[in-house]
């Protein structure tokens, strides 16, 4: 179409009274990269934190470890090697390494001083880190969140503008998300985000471009993952229209739990997710980035 021929359909538009033509945002993907590594404990993966280079990251795993990995990516910013080269276990209140109940993180935020923030299920709560120190600075009072403990409580966490925290619940309620908004030991209520189309919250992250980013699963009657990336408009004390970035394919994923946004050197903004593979043979442990086309 030339340049011509899109002034007129603008013009007609305006003539006759109608909205203005938008190219809505799409995430075009740039590369998948299968993460393996020996030791019993590398897997399960929920949670991921880029480096704002995208050179490295964060992980967390739902056995109660925490990852850090170093990134090789060819001439094109795809990524062709991952490798640990430092994990540690997180540790109770007393010192002590997380037991089972205790050990499922599944969110991670890291803050722009290195303040690592988790929260967990299960014991649902948050608590912040300073690694390579693994002792826990707790976010609120251990009880806090009880009515809440379970295997569906917190699932994605994000560092709002204001630096406050935002937690998002894995399951829906009447076609909402609900979110908690608090830090240092002062919690309330978030504003709900909408749900629909049978999927559960994976992750939330607020991007370099200050918008909130929900991403989401589905499994099928086949057994097959579906993966949905929407993003909101942080407005104030609440959230604008979501809009949906990319829904895959049946299976053409596996089950993507944790995401992360950075600029590369250009400018782009890229989406990394990571999946957890569960620890089970039949599953992988995936490293998957999209590069933002506005």
């Amino acid at each position: 179409m030339n340049h011509c021929r899109l002034s007129c359909l603008g013009a007609l538009a305006v003539f006759l009274g109608l909205a203005p033509m938008t190219w809505a945002a799409e995430l075009v993907q740039r590369g998948v990269y299968e993460w393996r590594e020996a030791g019993d404990e590398f897997g399960g993966f929920s949670g991921i934190a880029m480096t704002a280079d995208g050179a490295s990251f964060l992980a967390i795993s739902d056995q109660g470890w925490l990852f850090r990995a170093e990134l090789g990516r060819d001439a094109a910013g795809r990524i062709t090697d991952a490798r640990t080269v430092w994990q540690g276990r997180f540790l109770d209140n007393k010192g002590v390494p997380v037991t089972p109940f205790q050990a499922d993180a599944e969110a991670l935020a890291v803050a722009p001083d290195g303040t690592v923030f988790v929260g967990f299920e299960a014991y649902s709560r948050i608590a912040a880190f300073h690694p390579p120190n693994m002792m826990p600075a707790p976010q609120h009072v251990w009880d806090r969140f009880k009515p809440l403990w379970g295997n569906e409580a917190f699932e994605g966490l994000a560092i709002l503008p204001d630096e406050s925290l935002l937690v998002v619940l894995e399951e829906p309620r009447d076609g909402l998300y609900t979110t908690l908004i608090g830090r240092d030991h002062e919690w309330r209520d978030g504003p709900s985000l909408p749900a629909s189309d049978g999927f559960a919250a994976s992750d939330i992250t607020v991007g370099p471009d200050g918008w909130l980013y929900l991403l989401e699963r589905r499994l099928t009657l086949t057994a097959r993952f579906v993966t949905r990336i929407r993003r909101f408009e942080i407005v104030g004390d609440a959230f604008g229209p979501g809009e949906t970035l990319v829904e895959t394919a049946p299976g053409a994923l596996d089950n993507m739990e944790g995401i992360s946004l950075w600029r590369d050197g250009v400018g782009t903004i890229v989406v990394t997710l990571i999946s957890d593979d569960n620890f089970l043979p039949i599953q992988n442990t995936l490293l998957v980035e999209y590069d933002l086309v506005e």
